[in-house]
């Protein structure tokens, strides 16, 4: 694990190859592709299907080179164009696909997800928004020391948090922990995460924040609690049907969000 004082290998100035280079070897210019500025990234393969068949394409030719991790050009009630994205599961995808956003001109990305607790005060279906995740996972440590901070773009943030706030939604605002293990959450890491009052537990948000604000991204992360892990026991399922109608309601605001920018 790096260090900003022992270790300078995570300033990534001798690429072999650049997510641009790799766009144009699969017969996709990045300069010519007009996605928007900003990106809506499901973390459910389930969410962004039923979002891809509702939501209006405005590029019906647009051809995405990478099949697992689909990429659709939308549109808001205004016209407001954006991308639509589903970068697969895990702190490797989305650190993939945020180079790959930011070599086709997106500047800001919008994480919308799902996360298991380990607090008995939030409730499985409860809103979360991110100020930040403790690095868990393991890509971050090629972009930026373990000193530098995950943290969420705070004009974004507070963007989501007014929809939050004006449509009355019960929500938690602070911290997430982003890991690359699912089947690794043990207890002695849950009651530390209680501990330090981390909200929710996930797969995508430190590699999201971290990645994303050292390619000069504005990222933020929301998302809906799916689950409760305590010592004794886990409680909930990750697909239940009003977990997944909540991700659809919060893809709404987001929308409007992205429709509202100045």
């Amino acid at each position: 694990m790096s260090s900003i004082v022992d270790n300078d290998t995570w300033f990534g100035q001798r690429r072999y190859v650049s997510a641009a280079e790799d766009l144009r070897h699969h017969g996709l210019d990045p300069a010519k592709v007009a996605i928007g500025t900003t990106c809506l990234v499901t973390f459910s393969s389930g969410l962004f299907g039923t979002l891809d068949g509702t939501l209006p394409q405005v590029v019906t030719n647009f051809e995405w080179p990478y099949s697992t991790t689909p990429l659709r050009v939308s549109a808001t009630p205004s016209g407001k164009r954006f991308g639509l994205h589903f970068p697969s599961y895990g702190g490797t995808r989305i650190a993939n696909s945020l180079e790959q956003l930011a070599a086709c001109g997106v500047q800001q990305v919008i994480g919308l997800g799902l996360g298991g607790t380990p607090q008995s005060t939030v409730e499985i279906g409860d809103i979360v928004l991110l100020e930040g995740a403790l690095r868990g996972d393991g890509v971050s440590n090629y972009y930026s020391p373990v000193e530098f901070p995950a943290v969420a773009d705070l004009e974004l943030t507070a963007r989501l948090r007014a929809q939050l706030v004006a449509r009355d939604w019960r929500h938690h605002v602070g911290l997430s922990f982003g890991t690359d293990a699912l089947y690794r959450e043990e207890g002695t890491l849950v009651e530390r995460l209680k501990e330090l009052g981390v909200l929710t537990i996930d797969l995508e948000s430190s590699a999201l924040l971290t990645v994303g604000r050292r390619l000069g991204l504005k990222c933020s992360w929301i998302g809906v609690v799916s689950d409760r892990l305590s010592e004794s026991r886990h409680e909930g399922n990750i697909h239940s049907e009003h977990v997944m109608d909540r991700l659809l309601r919060l893809s709404e605001l987001v929308i409007e969000v992205i429709d509202s920018e100045p």
